[in-house]
């Protein structure tokens, strides 16, 4: 009783009676001075353990070891790899974190505010454009990235695919001094017994590169032994673990953003499985052996089909290791700064090339930028082979039906081919899709037999199919995006060199011999018939009466 009596005695209860409300007013408990001594001296020694324990553990994690990552992208691999450095790995998300968040929180603003329609180019260019700078910032991988999505139309729209293409540009070259310590340290320091080194500019007292990378650098240097010119090219440092630990960090990115698209709308691009793939090209691009492999294989298919059409330089194998690869070194201007009688020349023998590896091997070379097509002695000379794509049989030959149905006008059968070719998922629904798609490839074949409008034939198409990917249930494979940026850069040297160039025309009769040689002469003469009778019924009597009594005919 004296218990409650004591602690009633703390409250002291008075009655309002104007409000009719009763207040309780407690008295506070103060603590003694040794009470708050104590609590301080324990939040003090448990933050002290705390600190004490992470730095510790910081200091303990194992430090980068290449030796430990795969050569190829093995996932299991890579995981078990950072899971034993989670410092690495935070540090690189703060990073990350730093360089992105005003970027998406720019973003989302815009969207919300609708500033990032369709009609609003300005506003999406320049996001693209502050996107382009901070993926330049953070590195290989994300330069990469930026790359891999300038040709996605199913995931950008057109305006910002622009501007993140000028991520291709040339990187910043690494010193003298650290390509120097990665040649000596993969060839050994008797290696310039070997290679007399060239300085490119006379004022430069070092050896200067002749092209940078995201991933490299390009030295010209001659063989001591033989004379012989050769394009060697070095690996920035620490590239695989730097290119890895951000492919760990975007796969958790990837899947995070998967989840929520499909929570709040209807798209069904796996993000994850974009990424793996990706992943997969750019991490081979860290293996200059692998490269080496690549190319000898290009030098003897395309030399067997195109015989001295096109060239592909041959490969110094005992100068070419993991990180450094060594090749004959070609003279000769891009394709893209030649004369246009150049251009009209070897731009045909450039789509044939093409579609001999898209149709026929079943391998292509899938970076055909400008910087990788030159000319030398009147051939078509091809570079750089560390991102090549395999095509399966089974896509192979729907390619080649889909350009037949494509020149017949068969778009019911087309779009079958889109289904198969995995453009489109199984339960695409062909009402919705087909209208649009027919208009497009209308435009685009129409455009083709047009002189004044043929010069922006397939740069049109392609802004046209970027706005209905984008808002269409179209999944892009990776190597189809890699097709139509392949074709978008033939096209666009043609053009500088003949503004009447066509790419259908050119491609017409490698792609009819495939078809032919897939679907059976009669098969195929059956569609040209069909394809015949529709163009003629779209041509005036005007037009018809040309072509009957043409010389050609006649």
């Amino acid at each position: 009783m004296r218990s409650a009596r004591r602690a009633c005695a703390r409250c002291r209860w008075s009655l309002d009676a104007g409000l009719g409300r009763r207040h309780l007013s407690v008295r506070s408990f103060q603590p003694q001075p040794w009470q708050s001594i104590n609590r301080r001296s324990v939040c003090l020694g448990a933050g002290a353990l705390v600190t004490g324990a992470l730095s510790a553990s910081a200091l303990l994690e194992p430090k980068p070891d290449e030796a430990e990552l795969p050569r190829t992208y093995k996932l299991e691999e890579l995981e078990a790899y950072f899971r034993r450095r989670p410092w690495a790995v935070a540090y690189r998300c703060a990073e990350v974190l730093r360089e992105t968040l005003p970027l998406l929180t720019a973003l989302i603003w815009d969207w919300r505010s609708g500033a990032l329609s369709t009609q609003d180019d300005a506003a999406c260019r320049q996001r693209a454009s502050e996107a382009r700078e901070a993926l330049g910032r953070l590195g290989p991988a994300f330069i990469k990235a930026g790359q891999a999505l300038s040709i996605r139309p199913d995931l950008l729209p057109p305006t910002a695919l622009k501007e993140l293409q000028r991520l291709c540009d040339d990187c910043p070259a690494i010193p003298w001094s650290i390509a120097k310590a990665t040649i000596e340290e993969e060839l050994g320091e008797g290696v310039w017994e070997v290679l007399e080194v060239l300085p490119r500019p006379e004022t430069s007292e070092e050896p200067a590169p002749v092209a940078a990378a995201s991933l490299g650098q390009v030295y010209r240097w001659r063989r001591r032994s033989d004379g012989q010119v050769l394009a060697v090219k070095v690996q920035r440092p620490d590239m695989m673990h730097a290119v890895a630990l951000d492919i760990f960090i975007l796969r958790r990115v990837a899947a995070f953003v998967r989840f929520a698209v499909r929570q709040i709308t209807n798209n069904r691009t796996d993000h994850v499985s974009l990424l793996d793939a990706w992943a997969k090209g750019t991490y081979a691009e860290l293996d200059y052996e692998a490269e080496a492999n690549n190319q000898e294989f290009f030098r003897e298919e395309l030399g067997r089909r195109l015989g001295g059409r096109v060239y592909v330089p041959e490969v110094c194998r005992e100068l070419t290791t993991r990180r450094v690869l060594a090749t004959e070194w070609v003279d000769g201007p891009r394709l893209a700064d030649c004369s246009r009688e150049v251009i009209r020349t070897l731009v045909p023998v450039g789509v044939e090339c093409f579609l001999a590896q898209l149709l026929d091997m079943g391998v292509f070379h899938s970076d055909p930028h400008p910087g990788n097509l030159l000319v030398s002695r009147g051939r078509l000379v091809l570079i750089d082979f560390g991102l090549v794509a395999e095509i399966g049989q089974l896509s192979m030959k729907s390619m080649a039906t889909a350009t037949v149905h494509l020149i017949s006008a068969d778009y019911e059968s087309l779009f079958d081919d889109l289904v198969t070719l995995e453009l489109l998922p199984q339960d695409a629904d062909r009402r919705q899709v087909l209208p649009p798609l027919k208009s497009v490839l209308v435009q685009g074949m129409r455009a083709g037999s047009d002189i004044k409008r043929r010069a922006k034939n397939f740069q049109s198409i392609q802004d046209d199919l970027s706005v209905i990917f984008y808002e269409l249930p179209f999944q892009v494979p990776d190597y189809f995006a890699l097709i139509t940026r392949a074709l978008a850069v033939l096209e666009g040297i043609a053009l500088a060199g003949d503004p009447e160039f066509d790419i259908f025309w050119a491609a017409y009769p490698f792609a009819l011999s495939r078809a032919r040689s897939v679907l059976g002469s009669r098969r195929t003469a059956g569609l040209l018939s069909v394809a015949a009778a529709s163009a003629a019924q779209q041509m005036t009597a005007e037009e018809r009466a040309n072509l009957w009594f043409s010389p050609a005919t006649s």
